[in-house]
């Protein structure tokens, strides 16, 4: 594992992997708090190796499924951290009852008054199984400044594969902080997606860092203010 040093008691790591026959990666992201808990966002796949690792940092107390779609390497975390507490969203348990959560993101809330949480609400997409909704947290990192997101908003670029850069073009997220098209067509209470997406921006972040793309490290504030009145064509 390639941790990657974001700013203080902020880290990431990514790996590879496929969505639909495209290269999207996936990247998980660390939070260590003032009291050395670590957060582990949308875990990747993780071995003994990397425990050594982590547990450098801290201590491993939060394991978090952030949405419907990223869940596959929660067992994994959860195998490597008995005694951390295993967080998902509505509607997680029916999608894996094999997997075993303890808390539920189905409010705002916080890790510490330090990293802060809420339920993206409305929030859509097409997939070759219909129109299926996210149920997305979203979170914020008081100390740096930083927003977290996992699938409403990518930012794929010239670091991506170019069969990904073509694929980005194709379906409208290329060079550019925002949802697809693939999101923009699905989603059908963009009011409720408003609504979530105002209360993002009145968060206080400069950096944004998603699951799948490049990290933006300064303005992204106003780049997914920007996206977002692309994928609601108004303005905010």
């Amino acid at each position: 594992m390639n941790l990657i040093p974001i700013t203080d008691n902020l880290w990431t790591t990514s790996q590879p992997l496929c969505f639909l026959g495209i290269e999207v990666g996936a990247r998980m992201t660390v939070i260590r708090l003032n009291n050395d808990d670590l957060v582990l966002i949308s875990p990747i796949s993780l071995w003994g190796a990397d425990c050594l690792i982590l547990d450098d940092l801290g201590t491993v107390r939060h394991i978090i499924a952030p949405n419907l779609f990223h869940h596959l390497f929660i067992a994994q975390a959860q195998t490597l951290y008995p005694q951390a507490t295993v967080w998902g969203v509505e509607g997680l348990s029916d999608k894996r009852p094999d997997l075993k959560f303890d808390a539920l993101l189905n409010r705002a809330g916080t890790f510490s008054n330090e990293l802060d949480y809420f339920p993206f609400e409305g929030f859509e997409a097409i997939l070759p199984r219909g129109i299926m909704p996210a149920n997305e947290t979203v979170f914020y990192h008081r100390p740096s400044r930083t927003l977290i997101l996992t699938d409403i908003a990518f930012n794929f670029d010239q670091s991506n594969g170019l069969g990904t850069q073509l694929a980005a073009r194709v379906i409208g997220s290329y060079n550019s902080l925002k949802p697809s098209r693939m999101e923009k067509w699905g989603t059908r209470n963009k009011g409720k997606v408003e609504a979530s997406i105002r209360q993002v921006l009145a968060w206080d972040f400069d950096r944004v860092i998603p699951a799948h793309g490049s990290i933006v490290e300064t303005n992204g504030k106003s780049e997914l203010k920007e996206g977002y009145e692309w994928f609601l064509n108004r303005t905010l």
